[in-house]
């Protein structure tokens, strides 16, 4: 009673439904947003205040003990406010449950996408394996026909008895150069981060899902990446013909997977029945302070509407009493 239900357990229902609201509304704005974080985390913020001040707020009013007649214009404000203030802040929310209700689909689309960019490293080591293969034919060619075109074995750079020394060594230069070590690293790297996506894969996952941006960024650094192993050639390679460079539709399927995603994460639609009853229960949970506080007893309203019956009545009869009183001391007796 009075002042002293400033906490109880029905906060702690209440700190429960605003740490759901937190993480809930922060994964539709990210939705909404196509995966922009800050925005995000703006949009959870203003929601939680918005929520604490007309809530908690409500309860706070009606508990105090001062300047009551303020107090009480402000709990009607933050009653009566509070159901569109929550349906307001309820958009974001609702929108989570859209897109939860496409997680199937979505995390299908997801996981075909991310897989497609396997190909890409397919693409790579039957690129670098054939052209390592040309290239030997070639310089063997050259060696075979060296009496016939001896410019050309001389253009090659072969000296005579030790140009199957010099072939073999210069196929593996373009090996080394084509299948690096850093081939390994970055092959190792994108197929890891390619299988741990694919077993994470969740609506519920908005860094992973809702980070599109940067998945998409990542795909295509990887392909510039094996692009640029690509352009390095042998200084006389260019004198065989020309020497194509790395091209694959991998990334490209990749990134148009995760591009199709964009409309199931950004298109609203009508609340669905999850997020109805979510809402339903988030509702009277960020009530429950305000029920279980009692209206201060100074206060002169019994409800948030109704005043206390029966104060001048009460007055007046003690007043009634006390000149009662006071004449009945008074009273004396002639004989």
């Amino acid at each position: 009673m009075n002042e002293k239900l400033q906490f109880s357990w029905g906060h702690i229902i209440a700190f429960l439904a605003l740490i759901a609201v937190s993480y809930i509304s922060f994964v539709g704005f990210t939705y909404l947003t196509n995966g922009n974080f800050t925005y995000a985390l703006l949009g959870m913020g203003l929601t939680d205040v918005f929520y604490i001040l007309f809530f908690i707020g409500a309860q706070q009013m009606k508990a105090s003990g001062v300047k009551m007649k303020r107090k009480i214009i402000w709990e009607r404000i933050f009653i009566f406010g509070s159901p569109i203030v929550f349906v307001v802040g309820m958009i974001s929310m609702s929108h989570f449950w859209t897109v939860k209700s496409q997680n199937d689909p979505i995390v299908e689309t997801f996981k075909t996408s991310i897989n497609n960019s396997n190909q890409l490293f397919s693409d790579y080591e039957d690129y670098s394996n054939q052209r390592i293969d040309t290239y030997q034919k070639r310089l063997t060619e050259i060696i075979v026909n060296k009496t016939t075109d001896p410019q050309t074995y001389k253009n090659m750079g072969f000296e005579n008895s030790k140009e199957n020394i010099q072939r073999d060594n210069m196929v593996e230069t373009l090996r080394l150069q084509l299948l690096s070590q850093n081939y390994d690293s970055l092959k190792t790297v994108a197929q890891k981060w390619i299988a741990d996506a694919s077993q994470g894969a969740s609506t519920w996952n908005v860094f992973l899902l809702g980070n599109t941006r940067e998945i998409k960024e990542a795909l295509r650094n990887w392909e510039n990446q094996l692009k640029s192993f690509s352009a390095k050639e042998m200084s006389n390679e260019a004198l065989l013909g020309e020497v194509e460079h790395f091209q694959s539709d991998g990334a490209k399927n990749a990134i148009a997977g995760i591009e199709s995603l964009t409309t199931s994460f950004t298109t609203q639609k009508t609340p669905t029945f999850a997020a109805i009853i979510f809402g339903i229960v988030i509702y009277l949970m960020l009530l429950f302070p305000y029920f279980l506080q009692e209206r201060h007893t100074k206060s002169s309203y019994t409800t948030l509407i109704s005043k206390r019956n029966g104060v001048n009545t009460v007055q007046v009869s003690d007043t009634n009493k006390k000149s009662s009183s006071t004449l009945h001391r008074g009273t004396f007796r002639i004989d």
